[in-house]
This record gives C-alpha cells, structure tokens and sequence, in this order.
C-alpha cells in the first residue's frame, strides 16, 4: 500500500465520521424545532396540534426554509468530504473544519428556530425560547467544538515553535 492512500484513507475515514456527527447535530436541532419544543412549550398537545393552532392564528408554522437552513450543515459537510477526499490536507484540517461546523451549528439553529419560536409566543403568549433540553445540548456541543478548535489551534502553534527551535538548532 502507498504511503500517500493511508493518509487519504485517513482523512477519509475522519471526514465521514464529521459527517455523520454533523448530521446527527442537523436532526438533533430539527427534531428539537418541530417537535420537542412545542410539545414542551405547551404541554399535553403534540407537534401536529401545536402547529395547526399556530397556522390557524396566522402565525406562520415552520416551512422549507427550516429545514434548508438545518440542512446547510449536512450539506457543507458533504462538500468537505468530497473535498478532503480529492485533496492532499492534513487530518487536522479536516477534523478542524468539521468542529468549526459544530460550532457554526448553533447560528444555524437559531436562524432556523427564531420564527417558530416567535409563531409560538405569538399565539400562546409565551416566550420564543427553548422549553425543551435540545437546544441546550446543541449549544453545549457547539461551545465543546469551539474549545476542540482552540486545542487544536494552540497545539500547531506549539509544534510551530518547536520545529522552528529545532531548526535553528541544526
């Protein structure tokens, strides 16, 4: 076997795993919009009814531009797997690039949540905030991205500074 196909079976092999944490966080963040929030938002309906009443007092349900925007993640993620497949960069640029996807998520899904959360409040006369616990998870898998990248970003700086000791050294 090549050296060179290690490395990009590699890189492979993390780049599906990114996808696939990627897309777990995508239906984490979706499920928690259409369906964990409003049932805990008001409790003893379930999703569907929630949603009808909403639609009903012309509060506007959630549409196609949730989900396109939760898809996005899913989408890029994708992309990066197609790119770091054809591509000769480090395993550490593809890891970074996928928790800086996790971290991003949690943007996304308060683009995405922000007018069903409002439709909620709107017609129960409730905060458009979480009920639920999903979106406390997303943020807390999006903060752990955040500190992955600064581990990651301060060890190339120190590997940095060694090689360019070790250099003047020779």
């Amino acid at each position: 076997m090549k050296p060179g196909s290690v490395h990009r079976r590699t890189r492979v092999i993390t780049a599906t795993a990114g996808l696939m944490v990627v897309t777990v966080y995508a239906v984490v963040a979706l499920v928690q919009i259409l369906v964990w929030n409003p049932e805990a938002a008001v409790p003893g309906l379930t999703a569907a009814e929630v949603w009808r009443e909403v639609g009903a007092a012309n509060q506007g349900p959630p549409n196609a531009f949730v989900v396109a925007v939760i898809a996005a993640g899913p989408v890029l993620g994708l992309v990066f797997l197609l790119v770091f497949a054809l591509t000769d960069a480090d395993v550490w640029a593809v890891v970074s690039a996928y928790l800086a996807l996790l971290l991003l998520g949690i943007a996304g899904y308060f683009v995405a949540s922000f007018g069903p959360g409002m439709g909620l409040a709107d017609t129960y006369g409730i905060s458009g905030g979480d009920y639920a616990y999903g979106g406390a998870a997303l943020g807390a898998v999006s903060l752990l991205a955040m500190l992955a990248l600064l581990a990651i970003f301060a060890g190339g700086v120190i590997r940095g500074r060694r090689a360019r000791r070790a250099s003047v050294v020779v």
